[in-house]
This record gives C-alpha cells, sequence and structure tokens, in this order.
C-alpha cells in the first residue's frame, strides 16, 4: 500500500474498526450514540477551533506513524503510545509533509526532536481521538504516559523555543521599500502592526471579521473578539491611532485598496497579487511575517508571535503597567505573560543591579 495514502485508511478520526472494550467503554459508545446532532456539535467544541485542528494533526501523525510500525492504532497498547512519544522526542518519525492537501496526502519524515509541550499536546490528541471511539484509559496506563513525559522533560527540558520580537524600528525597516500602490503589501503592512499594536495571535487575525471592528476618528479603533483563548466570552482591544506607523491608518487603507466591506478582514492573494475571497490562514500568516523580515534582512528568529512578544517586551521597557499590557494580549496570569519576556531583560532590568555598588 502507498504510504502517502494510509491517512485515508488508517486514520483514528475516521476508522471503524470494532475491538474489545470494556463495559465502560461500551456505555460511553450507547450514550454518545444518542445524542442528537446539538449536542454532539457543544461535545465536538469542548476545544477551540484551533485546538481541534491540531489534535486532528496529532491523530493523522500517530495514525501514520502506527501504520509504519505495522500497528492498529485502534489498539495500540500504552507500550506502544509511550514509544511514539518518545519517537516524537528523538526526532523519528516526526514531521509531517504534505504532498497534497487538497486530497489529505503526505508522508511523515524524521526532524529535529519536538518541544515537551507538543509532545504533551499530540499525547492529548491521541486521547482525545480514541477517546471519542470509546477508549477508556486507565490509571495504570496514565502514569506511564506521565512518566515518559516527565522523562522527557527531564531530558530535553520544556523551555519553548522563543521567537524573536518584532520593534518599532524593525517595522519602519520591513515596511521601507513597499509599495503603496499594491494591495498585497498594504495588507502585509496592516497585518504585521496589527499583529503588534494589538499583541494578536495570528489566529485571532485569521478569523477577525470587518464587523468586529469599530473606528473612532481622531482617537483609534475597537476591535472585537467574539472568542480569544483563555477568554470564551470574548475580548475587546483599543488601539489607538499612532504617528508614521499608525495601525488604524495603515488598516484602513488596506481595507479600502481591497475594497473589503464585509466578512474576514485578511484574506489570500493571487498570483496577479489581487485579495481573492479565501480566508487567510494563521499559518500563513506566520509565514508571511518570517518572509518580510527575511527580505528585510533582520537577523532572528521571527513569525507569528513576533509581534506579540515585541508588543510586550517594547510595552515593559516604556514602563506601562502589567495591568494595562495583561489586559492587550489577554493573559489572565503573569507566569503566563513572563513566557514573552525577552531574554535582553535579565541585563536591562535586574532586581540586584546596583545593590553591590558601594
Amino acid at each position: 500500500m502507498d504510504k502517502m495514502n494510509s491517512i485515508n485508511q488508517h486514520s483514528l478520526a475516521t476508522s471503524n474498526q470494532t475491538t474489545s472494550v470494556t463495559p465502560s467503554e461500551i456505555q460511553r459508545r450507547d450514550i454518545v450514540g444518542e445524542l442528537n446532532s446539538g449536542a454532539l456539535r457543544y461535545m465536538r467544541n469542548k476545544h477551540s477551533k484551533n485546538t481541534q485542528e491540531a489534535y486532528k494533526s496529532d491523530a493523522r501523525i500517530f495514525s501514520e506513524w502506527s501504520y509504519i510500525k505495522s500497528i492498529d492504532p485502534l489498539h495500540a497498547t500504552a507500550a506502544e503510545i509511550a514509544s511514539f512519544l518518545a519517537d516524537q522526542a528523538d526526532g523519528e518519525l516526526n514531521r509531517w509533509v504534505w504532498t497534497d492537501k487538497t486530497n489529505k496526502k503526505g508522508y511523515l519524515k524524521d526532524g529535529d526532536g519536538l518541544s515537551y509541550s507538543t509532545i504533551y499536546r499530540r499525547l492529548n490528541g491521541i486521547k482525545f481521538a480514541l477517546t471519542q471511539l470509546g477508549r477508556t484509559f486507565q490509571e495504570a496506563e496514565l502514569t506511564v504516559f506521565s512518566d515518559v513525559l516527565q522523562g522527557i522533560a527531564e531530558t530535553n527540558g520544556t523551555e519553548k523555543d522563543k521567537v524573536t520580537g518584532l520593534t518599532p524600528d524593525d517595522l519602519k525597516v520591513i515596511f521601507k521599500h513597499f509599495n503603496t500602490e499594491d494591495v498585497i503589501d498594504l495588507r502585509d503592512r496592516a497585518l504585521i502592526t496589527l499583529l503588534f499594536a494589538g499583541a494578536f495571535r495570528r489566529s485571532e487575525l485569521s478569523n477577525l471579521e470587518y464587523s468586529c471592528i469599530t473606528i473612532y476618528p481622531g482617537k483609534g479603533m475597537e476591535i472585537t473578539l467574539k472568542k480569544a483563548k483563555r477568554k470564551k466570552s470574548g475580548i475587546t482591544k483599543v488601539i489607538l491611532v499612532g504617528g508614521t506607523l499608525c495601525p488604524v491608518r495603515f488598516l484602513q487603507e488596506y481595507l479600502v485598496k481591497a475594497e473589503i466591506t464585509g466578512g474576514n478582514v485578511f484574506r489570500g492573494g493571487s498570483n496577479n497579487r489581487k485579495i481573492t475571497r479565501k480566508t487567510i490562514s494563521g499559518q500563513t500568516i506566520g509565514n508571511i511575517v518570517k518572509q518580510r523580515c527575511e527580505d528585510a534582512g533582520l537577523e532572528g528568529r521571527y513569525g507569528g508571535h513576533s509581534g506579540r512578544h515585541g508588543f510586550v517586551d517594547t510595552s515593559l521597557k516604556h514602563n506601562k503597567p502589567i495591568n494595562s499590557v495583561m489586559k492587550m494580549t489577554g493573559h489572565v496570569s503573569l507566569s503566563s505573560l513572563q513566557e514573552y519576556f525577552s531574554v535582553a531583560e535579565q541585563w536591562s532590568d535586574n532586581a540586584g543591579d546596583g545593590l553591590l555598588n558601594d
């Protein structure tokens, strides 16, 4: 069988294969089978859309890994799932490559070992997929997973690879040669500036709708997110007008040029540099930031979080109150916000500075 076609035949999400199950698993299946469409929808939506997509990706990778290892993913033992986690940490069959995304064809290849947080999420994706199919994980199995994860953390660490934060000076360099008559340049200028000015996640701008923007001439604008991470009721961000890097003006100029009066704000571009109706993805937004920074000759590890990271760094350097910064980023805890603090802060804002200078 062609390995690249196996995803269509071995997916956890589509398999109808039966297996021996416990009474509690049978009971769960019976209950789920009686749920109406509304209850099923809400059950599925207990996770955000982005988390659901991530879990689908994790289940796909585990299904393909299992096929290559001659394992039935539905019957995978705790030991086999633990072996999968180890391979992800060691860089074996842990990177998915699409060859035909439209027809869901691709393959796994070796790559750098994944971060602890990604492996942890992959385990949750596998557990979620199998649980939806009626499997119940026993305490002993969960303990094995926990021990393997702890070993990965001890061996490889849990520190996330941080992107380089953008600064206002970086934005000026990026936009220096932009053509203000080109709608794609105007889109990217508005997009990158908003990532910084509103500390947006790339997924938030991907899903941003025209109706969620309210302009206050001479003051700024309000952007209301119907749903935000850790804030299911949504969040409203107030963005003020600026000088040469005015996010409000940049957004307005893009909307006018692209003739956008409804629907999603940020959309894809055609080969002849026209705006299409297709919504731009979060991954594409990250690629745009990376490419634009590379084109500008900026050195660093840039991506979709660079604007958000740069906002936090720049705000703190300008002595903005922590609670104001958290209101913009949407963080609910200081510990989460601290992940965005720049390494440079340990030298410029050190609590021990001057204490031994007698």
